[in-house]
């Protein structure tokens, strides 16, 4: 008996706080509202709380927040640092409040928003406040898209915080620090004043009365990156398998997701973060569901891949006889009228033209020089007859319908013709000199492959092509051929709408180096949309893109960036860019190879692009494991 009293005392010592025993935690006999003014145990009070204990003093000090989602702006994982970090012997509690919301009747609200607006916007003179309602008019037109399609369900949620300490003074400390941390997470606490006590009831499972003014609209999407689930996800429910998250849940990514504003996406990591292993996942598996995949290849590492699914690999090198015309014009349908693109096709060979004559002297190109050398390439084209007319590409053309020619290609111009053109001007005789070292008949095998007529032809008929570099000179004609690639199967691909397709940059910063590349690029972001491609950059050099004005345009024009491990000096800018927490940023730096982020919209997720054996057969580049799996067979 006497040891049992004894231990039983023991238990009591241990759960003691501020001489206040366990049992008035459990089942405190003292539960005070506290306000400016009051006695308590250190003096007059300065604010509001809560206190919990027994007659002879408080053994917790206790006080809640409501908490206010700014914009909707959440992202998977956001409170996770307030379910996992080790705060002491201060605790924090979150408590949910969620009732499902008559949609129909927030439909209609917002079509009302929407034409008030709308009428704003048209009334209003002031730029700066036009933007301002322009920015409030797409965000209603996202929520009404959402909601109609059923791709998100509206809630009403109430979001409480409640801090609890054993010293005052602890507590006030880690409500300042609290505030300040989810402030910079787009979450504004507004404290329960003059109704703590009522909060603190709401905070257990019997309270339920919350406060109207603490209720906010949250889309389901918003109320699942609440939730502890540490890695969050994204809400899509097909499209191609990219992996896992830490939780083991299958990952399906889908750039046409009804909710994305266009089909892009970057993707952003150091040397040997696994990139091109990742886009080599992503591309065969989307050939499953009946995606056209074309990748740019500068380093040959999709060869095995187009082996392994039996899918041509085009070589662009001197030693192939795979050619492509930098001339090339091809037809586009506009609203269901084909034409020819003959001004794309001017733009992009007045790129190519300019950046062969920088290699060697950007001196040359003059403000006069440029203007003088485009007209040249628009004479060339009027001499060989190409006008924007679709007939005018065909030798002796049949015409059957309003959006289908057919006949005998006319042969191209080369750029043996403009150099020759050129020279007939002593304005530019530099230019020219230049620029014949890239034709047969002034260079060599090596710089002149891109003067040719194109002989490659029938892409259509594969899921998957890739088109390689990697033959090409380092230094001066791979960036070229990267350009004149990406270009030449633009303009191939985008006749049909209909046909869902990818075309896929490795090594995109080479192609921000001169403006004309870049800005060609930049442009082919923000049309793709309209010609149904995913457009799909990859690069090492973040910092590439922030220089230039086309590689921020680039960047607003991917719905999707996905970010495996960074470099240190390029973290702090990746994360304000990409609105990283913290935690994700520090994830980023010491993820292990094939780990990283995937952020689409507002949905992100934690992911591992794992393959299948039969897959990594064909993924990876890895000269030992190659080698290795060659000796194994």
């Amino acid at each position: 008996m006497f040891d049992n009293k004894k231990k039983q005392n023991t238990e009591k010592d241990l759960f003691k706080f501020n001489k206040v025993e366990y049992k008035d935690i459990i089942a405190p006999s003292c539960v005070k509202e506290i306000a400016p003014g009051d006695i308590s145990v250190n003096g007059r009070a300065d604010t509001y709380w809560v206190e919990v204990g027994g007659v002879s003093g408080a053994a917790r000090y206790c006080r809640s927040f409501y908490a206010n989602v700014t914009g909707n702006a959440t992202y998977a994982g956001m409170l996770d640092s307030l379910y996992t970090i080790d705060f002491g012997e201060t605790d924090c509690d979150v408590a949910f409040h969620i009732s499902p919301a008559d949609t129909s009747k927030v439909i209609w609200q917002l079509e009302r928003e929407i034409a008030r607006y709308e009428a704003d916007y048209a009334e209003e003179a002031n730029s700066a406040k036009r933007q301002t309602i322009l920015k409030t008019i797409h965000e209603l037109q996202r929520r009404h898209s959402a909601l109609t399609s059923h791709n998100e369900k509206l809630f009403f949620g109430s979001i409480q915080v409640t801090v609890t300490a054993n010293d005052q003074n602890e507590m006030k400390q880690f409500c300042n620090l609290l505030t300040r941390r989810l402030k910079a997470k787009n979450i504004i606490l507004k404290a329960a004043d003059m109704r703590q006590l009522e909060a603190f009831i709401n905070v257990t499972p019997l309270g339920d009365n919350v406060p109207r003014d603490a209720y906010q609209d949250l889309e389901s999407s918003n109320i699942a990156d609440m939730f502890p689930f540490g890695t969050g996800g994204l809400r899509h429910k097909t499209g191609a398998i990219i992996g896992h998250d830490p939780q083991g849940n299958i990952i399906f990514y889908n750039c046409w997701h009804p909710t994305h504003e266009n089909y892009n996406i970057v993707i952003f990591g150091r040397s040997g973060s696994g990139k091109s292993y990742l886009v080599k996942l992503l591309t065969a598996r989307s050939v499953l569901i009946d995606i056209m995949t074309v990748v740019i290849d500068p380093e040959r590492e999709y060869e095995n891949l187009m082996v392994g699914l039996g899918c041509p690999y085009i070589s662009l090198s001197p030693d192939s006889q795979d050619r492509l015309n930098i001339f090339d014009v091809d037809l586009v349908d506009e609203d269901g009228v084909l034409r020819a693109d003959l001004d794309d096709a001017i733009k992009a060979v007045q790129a190519v033209v300019f950046r062969m004559i920088r290699v060697y002297d950007e001196s040359v190109l003059t403000g006069q020089v440029k203007v003088m050398i485009l007209e040249k390439i628009k004479e060339l084209y009027r001499r060989f007859g190409i006008t924007e007319d679709p007939q005018s590409l065909y030798e002796n053309p049949t015409n059957t319908d309003i959006i289908n020619v057919s006949g005998i290609r006319k042969k191209m111009p080369q750029l043996s013709d403009l150099v020759n053109l050129m020279r007939q001007e002593p304005t530019l005789e530099d230019a020219a000199r230049i620029l014949a070292t890239f034709t047969k008949e002034g260079g060599t095998p090596s710089s002149a492959v891109f003067d040719c007529q194109s002989t490659v032809e029938d892409i259509w008929k594969y899921p998957m092509i890739a088109f390689s570099v990697a033959g090409l000179d380092e230094e001066i004609m791979r960036p070229i051929g990267l350009f004149v690639a990406t270009r030449w199967v633009w303009n191939k691909i985008s006749r049909d709408r209909r046909k869902q397709k990818r075309i896929v940059v490795d090594e995109a910063q080479t192609m921000m180096d001169t403006p004309e590349t870049a800005k060609w690029l930049e442009d082919s972001f923000r049309r793709s949309r309209k010609r149904n491609i995913s457009m799909c950059a990859c690069t090492q050099g973040f910092e590439v893109f922030l220089r230039v004005n086309e590689g921020m345009g680039i960047l607003k024009n991917a719905t999707t960036k996905m970010l495996l491990k960074q470099e240190a000096i390029d973290i702090d800018a990746i994360r304000e860019k990409f609105s990283l927490s913290d935690g994700e940023a520090e994830f980023l730096l010491t993820a292990p190879k094939g780990w990283g982020i995937i952020k689409a919209n507002e949905d992100a997720s934690v992911f591992y692009g794992e393959a299948t054996e039969r897959e990594h057969r064909m993924f990876t580049s890895d000269p030992n494991e190659l080698a290795e799996l060659c000796r194994r067979g």
